[in-house]
């Protein structure tokens, strides 16, 4: 999310999802076990009773990489500025002196960190340009994140928003699922356990919710299988609210994973805060493709 919500590759903000916080102890474990599953269940049978996603005009932002917004605008106008030329969607980047949004966009510029201890820095050495008022957070299982965060994403999720927050920023977390991969994990994978369930049980997203504005989940790869998709979207979001009840929990889509109208079909599946287009530069008019649909589709 880098906030891996239009993931360009030379000139964007990239991002997977993160890994949980060690269980508590004894009977509070429990509880919070007992809220968190229970919230999840009742976000899984409201969806399964509705049939349907709430109504678009529930979508309260739209997030890419100010780069792939530039792109998209130039080959769409006018898709590209309803969805984007508004305060309450984002563009990110990587540059902390600089400002990802340009065409006289309102898009909301956010700064891309896959690092705690560089974030740290950057607000030490007073390095961040003050077009920027929202930081994300993208910790995966990649060099760009240092080893003792990928082993611990859930007390750096804490640690990144804690410090943004007392630092007058709005916070995106967007941790990645392969951070169930990590050697020596804090809450390591169990034996055949896929990483969506690694990424339900260590509570991932109550993790980066508690202490963001925005969650956003990579979800993005099981984009043409809607059930897994829903599955893991309403489950991750019953965990997210039961932590923060104000964030805002996002769903990405990715232009490696399917073709746009099953990326569009995937994202009218669950009732999203709103929605991470992740696209490399040759694929900005795939994204393209999916921002008309979506906009056909009343959003």
């Amino acid at each position: 999310m880098t906030f891996k919500i239009l993931k360009l590759i030379s000139k964007g903000f990239v991002m997977t999802a993160t890994s949980a916080s060690p269980a508590g102890r004894g009977g509070r474990l429990a509880a919070r076990f007992t809220a968190v599953a229970t919230a999840a269940l009742a976000a899984a049978a409201a969806a399964a009773t509705i049939g349907a996603a709430p109504a678009s005009a529930s979508v309260r932002n739209w997030v890419m990489t100010g780069w792939g917004i530039h792109l998209t605008n130039q080959m769409d106008p006018a898709t590209t500025s309803h969805f984007f030329n508004t305060n309450t969607s984002y563009g990110t980047g990587p540059n902390s002196t600089g400002n990802p949004i340009s065409d006289g966009y309102s898009t909301n510029a956010v700064l891309t960190y896959t690092s705690y201890a560089q974030f740290a820095s950057d607000l030490q050495n007073k390095a961040i340009s003050p077009n920027y008022k929202w930081v994300l957070y993208d910790p995966e299982m990649w060099s760009q994140t240092p080893v003792n965060e990928q082993q611990n994403p859930a007390l750096y999720l804490k640690l990144f928003g804690q410090l943004a927050h007392a630092n007058g920023y709005k916070v995106a977390e967007v941790p990645a699922r392969d951070l169930a991969q990590v050697p020596g994990s804090a809450c390591p994978q169990l034996p055949g356990e896929n990483l969506d369930h690694w990424f339900v049980r260590c509570n991932m997203a109550g993790a980066a919710a508690a202490y963001s504005d925005v969650f956003v989940l990579q979800d993005q790869v099981n984009t043409v299988n809607l059930t897994e998709f829903d599955y893991l979207y309403n489950t991750a979001r019953g965990q997210a609210l039961a932590a923060n009840p104000q964030v805002q929990v996002d769903a990405e889509v990715s232009t490696n994973y399917g073709t746009p109208d099953q990326m569009a079909t995937a994202a009218r599946s669950v009732g999203a805060d709103g929605y991470y287009i992740s696209a490399t530069t040759p694929t900005i008019a795939q994204a393209d493709l999916f921002l008309q649909e979506m906009q056909a589709a009343g959003y």
